[in-house]
């Protein structure tokens, strides 16, 4: 808000408790003037912690949302099931311009970077079908994936599954 003079338009969080807490902190009084709608859905995860996007209902108007869930099994059951956070898709019009979010919070670098890796690549791999599904649809689609990666740039789930680049040509 120093900088722009507002607050934000779109914020994705991760590590969200519940509904209520997201009812909470945007009827604090330092937010309720922007007047922040929520999208959320619980997700599987053991730990009870999801993902939502906030978005400033004078800016933003969701027209369709949706959660992808992420399966894992364990590499050495494959019949057990590791249970993760969903990915959450909004599509919705950002000052009449139509835009697609998907809010992330990939399986975290538990283990070690190499062990957990295959986690974050198939969280990779969903992210990919649903900006695939979305480019399908509308092949100049705005899309927006957002949140806790638990990798960086360089590393095979951003670069070699998500295919990113420097600049898209």
């Amino acid at each position: 808000k120093d900088v722009t003079g507002t607050a934000p338009a779109l914020v994705g969080v991760c590590e969200i408790e519940n509904l209520r807490v997201l009812e909470d902190l945007v009827n604090q009084e330092f937010l309720l003037k922007n007047d922040y709608g929520i999208v959320h859905f619980d997700s599987p995860d053991r730990r009870g912690i999801d993902v939502a996007l906030l978005y400033q209902k004078k800016v933003f108007t969701p027209s369709h949302f949706n959660k992808h869930e992420l399966k894992i099994y364990d590499s050495n059951d494959p019949d057990k099931r590791i249970y993760t956070r969903d990915q959450l898709l909004v599509s919705g019009f950002l000052d009449g311009e139509k835009i697609h979010l998907i809010v992330n919070h990939w399986p975290s670098r538990s283990g070690g970077e190499a062990r957990s890796r295959p986690k974050r690549i198939k969280a990779a791999e969903l992210n990919k079908r649903i900006i695939d599904s979305l480019f399908s649809e509308d092949p100049y689609a705005k899309i927006i994936t957002m949140g806790d990666l638990n990798d960086d740039p360089t590393s095979p789930s951003v670069k070699d599954v998500l295919e990113t680049k420097k600049k898209k040509e």
